[in-house]
């Protein structure tokens, strides 16, 4: 894939720029700042140089019928979802299963595209203010398009809601800097709070580590109602957002899970972060897995086998995520390689790939790996996965 580097606020014209030249296909996203918090990754699928889908990754037709019907229709959706695979011609067209919902009746084509159209917005709001790298992808395959007439969204549309919005979050600073900013509470504060629910809300999430962006996903709200919320919270006394306590809360954090670790043979030691290394060429997957487990493991970063070697030579790894398809070696082979060398003998492997049939995984086992994970995967299933291996009675 094609790769161009940007800088903070270049996005917007790289997008217009998108549009003039009619693209078709996948744009990846991901930026490239040195915050952790500011690590994000997301797509744009494009059709005839308007933009048609924007989220995480891209979605199959089911998995974007059931989250449109758990938004619009959740009393019918799965019920319905039985129906239309049924009748559906293409068993992949995006296109084709939506439509067959509409005609169900479970919702309009105004819906759909008004609710994509305000996730693309959500989306494209992460990534403004933070430079990046753009990837281009011709090969997926993503039919989707709004009405009778097969259009996309309005990049014009598009633009002003952003203006807009990025106006509104202007209007809370410098109290609430951006979306990037996070808040805090003391058990002082918890006790001046005098709304349960408020007071509930603060002890699960405001815990001076979330940002608000982050909350807002967890929660799946918009990062500016949440912010326009706190800021009554910030101004009743209730959060803050005050540098000094953001690192008073976290070395208090720190200290919580020393304790714990005493008690809790699944806890860590931040001082001595368990060591894993994983091997991929895509940018986008690096990102997913350093940012699900940079929490509890010290994550080293690795696009291809001569430098997963070099790494594994110089530090001692605890665990290795790899790849099946890499630039310079097959995943299976290198995992072959490795389980030579007497060191690594037993060292935890687990095969992270797209593919999902029963020969590649009987071919991962043979080749020594422990467990296989496919692409796409849930965070919190990582997690759980390398804990196993890490943690193991």
């Amino acid at each position: 894939m094609d790769s161009t580097p940007y800088q903070a606020q270049q996005l917007s014209s790289l997008l217009k720029s998108q549009q003039k030249s009619q693209y078709n296909g996948t744009l990846f996203l991901e930026t490239t700042t040195k915050s952790w918090q500011n690590q994000r990754s997301c797509v744009l699928i494009w059709r005839q140089g308007e933009i048609v889908y924007g989220g995480a990754k891209v979605p199959s037709n089911q998995e974007l019928a059931q989250t449109l019907g758990n938004k619009l229709k959740p009393d019918l959706v799965n019920a319905a979802l039985g129906v239309a695979k049924e009748k559906i011609p293409d068993s992949k067209s995006v296109r084709e299963l939506v439509a067959i919902l509409i005609r169900m009746r479970l919702f309009t084509w105004e819906q759909v595209e008004n609710l994509i159209q305000n996730w693309v917005i959500l989306t494209l709001e992460k990534f403004l203010a933070h430079p990046g790298q753009a990837q281009w992808d011709t090969s997926t395959e993503f039919d989707l398009s709004y009405g009778e007439d097969k259009h996309g969204l309005d990049w014009s549309k598009l633009r002003q809601e952003l203006a807009l919005r990025q106006q509104k979050w202007a209007n809370l600073a410098p109290l609430i800097p951006s979306m990037d900013a996070i808040p805090l509470v003391t058990q002082d504060d918890l006790i001046k709070i005098t709304d349960v629910r408020v007071r509930e809300h603060c002890q699960k999430w405001v815990d001076g580590r979330r940002a608000i962006v982050d909350i807002a996903a967890a929660l799946n709200k918009d990062p500016l109602k949440i912010a326009q919320t706190y800021l009554q919270w910030l101004n009743a006394g209730w959060i803050s957002f005050d540098r000094d306590r953001s690192t008073l809360s976290q070395n208090r954090a720190i200290q919580a899970n020393k304790d714990n670790a005493k008690s809790n043979s699944n806890s860590i030691d931040t001082k001595e972060l368990p060591l894993v290394l994983s091997v991929d060429d895509s940018p986008i997957v690096q990102t997913t897995i350093k940012r699900a487990l940079s929490d509890r493991y010290n994550v080293f970063l690795a696009s291809k086998a001569t430098e997963a070697l070099s790494i594994l030579n110089q530090k001692p790894i605890q665990l290795l995520l790899l790849d099946l398809t890499m630039p310079d070696t097959d995943g299976l082979e290198f995992c072959q390689t490795i389980r030579k060398i007497p060191k690594f003998r037993h060292l935890p492997i687990i095969m992270v790939t797209a593919r999902d049939g029963l020969v590649d995984k009987m071919k991962g086992h043979i080749a020594g790996t422990n467990k296989y994970l496919t692409k796409p995967f849930k965070p919190e299933e990582l997690v759980a996965m390398v804990d196993k291996y890490i943690y193991k009675s």
